[in-house]
């Protein structure tokens, strides 16, 4: 049997470490004969968690958060041992990279990115040697079934024949947005620049920013590692007021940019995470009300109840948050808020997020005063709005949606209505490392980072570049760096394999605006009825069939171990 994965970043790796997991528990001499397609020249990191990649660039889980994910068991197949591989917070403490601190800490990104490579060379060097795998540095362009064969056809023409292939390819880019392809053709007409995309970070870094205004479209996570890139990747140093809360004050250099302008359609700043695990446990959701959440979600999932759109979801949301608001909200006297009245608060809140209630925190308000309030709840130092909560508690929660609500028996429009409110929410759950949003507001100290036109501005072009104008106020710009990373929409993804599969009818989306539709074991699914068992998708060009793809927690999740299980069983 010959099976092909195509992408080998961490979704891909576990998934070869479970197949070997599944293989060794059934007796079998058919010989399995493993192909590895990556275009990356790291393998079991990929592009996301590349170990050259700037230090600067931090993920968004904290080192506690880290804990969860799980190493690898020792496997015993056939002829050969497989060892084990530590988890990551093992591997920390065995490399002498831990540290243990009172507030929580965000790695850069290569750190994962060497772990995922260690735990990468360790099964690769048994498997080689073994004649179990092979692997290509290539790019697949297309697939194409000749009668029980799958035939793959990489850039270069070269073709390859297998009998299963999965698919783990990850972040594929789509078509570029409108305004910035406008934004591009201007950049042609003038000593101007218009970067499509943030990564890899390096061209940011590398790029001539001194004396220039630089505006960045987006204000999330993406955003920020831009500004990093441009301050920190410069020659700047953020140096701490207050090592404790990374309350910090910058130090510039002469290759900074003189103005750096984010701006979004709404103008609202992600939330920093809690400072701390002891800050933190105010929003932990017990057992309990866990248990009970999942049970209501099961039941929609099962559509063993008719529900209408998402409401269901955020009726559960609201009912744990209000019970949790209540045991950190500091009541005045002659407040008479009762736990059902705050339920109701959150659910109008979750439901429409202009609603304005004296427990949520204004948002009307100067950005740096806004980003200011939240830096504050984060670190404990200020009174917990009802809205932060929220977002903290929907984070706990997360990881019990995603495993119940994956693979919904329910209309597709009510899976994406679910994606939908999930992904809104992420501003709050989440939110960068409370240290990234202090050295938001140095910066803006600084009079380097401006918010005057940061919500939603009119952009014209002309002879001395573009022209940003909100309420009256205008500044001018000679570069803009788009960070809004694109949606994984099937129908708009301009990959050459994705467009490839769709042309030929061999795949489609579960809804218009999400990805591929996907059985509980990873094979396709066309027209609800035919199922192209040879064929798996893992990861986020699944969006829809499954929910929750983006973390690297969920690269090591269960779906990876049910593809696994499928494949044997038609071996």
């Amino acid at each position: 049997m010959k099976l092909a994965i195509v992408g080998f970043g961490p979704r891909g790796l576990h998934a070869l470490e479970n197949l070997f997991l599944e293989l060794s528990k059934i007796k079998t001499s058919n010989k399995i004969d493993i192909s590895l397609f990556e275009t990356h020249k790291e393998l079991g990191s990929g592009k996301v968690w590349d170990t050259q990649q700037a230090d600067l660039n931090l993920v968004n889980i904290s080192e506690r958060g880290l804990q969860d994910l799980q190493g690898r068991n020792e496997i015993n197949y056939q002829q050969f041992v497989i060892p084990n591989f530590p988890s990551y917070t093992d591997w920390c403490f065995e490399n002498d990279r831990a540290d243990k601190k009172d507030v929580d800490t965000f790695p850069p990104r290569n750190k994962i990115g060497n772990y995922l490579k260690e735990r990468c060379k360790s099964i690769l060097k048994v498997l080689e040697k073994e004649n179990c795998v092979q692997t290509y540095n290539t790019l697949i362009t297309d697939i194409n079934q000749k009668k029980e064969k799958l035939i793959l056809k990489d850039i270069d023409k070269n073709q390859y024949e297998f009998d299963e292939v999965l698919l783990t390819i990850g972040h594929q880019t789509t078509e570029i947005p409108k305004d910035i392809k406008k934004y591009q053709e201007n950049a042609l007409n003038g000593n101007f620049i218009c970067l499509p995309n943030v990564y890899p970070i390096q061209k940011i870094i590398d790029f001539e920013a001194e004396n220039k205004n630089i505006a960045i479209r987006g204000f999330g996570l993406a955003m920020i590692d831009a500004v990093r890139a441009l301050t920190i990747g410069n020659g700047g140093k953020f140096v701490y007021k207050k090592p404790t809360n990374f309350e910090s004050e910058f130090k510039t250099s002469n290759k900074i940019p003189n103005k750096i302008i984010p701006y979004s359609l709404d103008g609202l700043p992600v939330i920093p995470k809690p400072l701390s695990e002891k800050i933190d446990n105010q929003f932990a959701v017990s057992k309990e009300q866990l248990k009970a959440f999942e049970n209501r979600i099961r039941e929609v999932a099962n559509n063993k109840e008719n529900v209408r759109d998402n409401s269901f979801l955020i009726e559960e949301y609201a009912k744990i948050t209000a019970n949790i608001f209540l045991n950190i909200y500091y009541r005045r006297e002659e407040d008479d808020l009762t736990e059902e009245d705050i339920k109701n608060v959150i659910f109008k809140w979750l439901t429409n997020q202009e609603f304005k209630h004296k427990l949520i925190q204004k948002t009307n308000i100067p950005t740096e005063k806004l980003i200011y309030n939240y830096v504050q709840m984060a670190c404990g130092k200020k009174k917990i709005s009802l809205d932060f909560c929220a977002g903290q508690v929907i984070r706990h929660c997360q990881p019990t949606l995603y495993k119940s609500f994956s693979h919904a028996a329910i209309s597709e429009e009510i899976i994406a209505d679910v994606i939908q409110f999930d992904e809104k929410m992420k501003r709050y759950s989440y939110g960068p490392p409370l240290e990234s949003m202090q050295q938001l507001l140095a910066l803006h100290k600084a009079n380097i980072l401006d918010f005057s036109v940061v919500d939603n501005p009119n952009i014209q072009f002309t002879k001395n570049g573009w022209i940003f104008e909100k309420d009256n106020h205008e500044i001018r710009v000679d570069c803009i760096i788009d960070s809004v990373l694109s949606s994984p929409e099937l129908l708009k993804v301009n990959t050459p394999i994705i467009k490839n599969l769709l042309r030929n009818d061999v795949i489609q989306p579960i809804h218009s605006k999400l990805g591929i539709h996907t059985n509980t074991n990873g094979t396709i699914i066309f027209d609800d009825k035919k199922t192209n068992a040879s064929i798996s998708v893992l990861g986020r060009l699944a969006k829809g069939s499954v929910i929750g793809v983006d973390a690297i927690l969920e690269c090591f999740g269960p779906r990876v171990n049910d593809w696994a299980k499928g494949l044997v069983s038609r071996i």
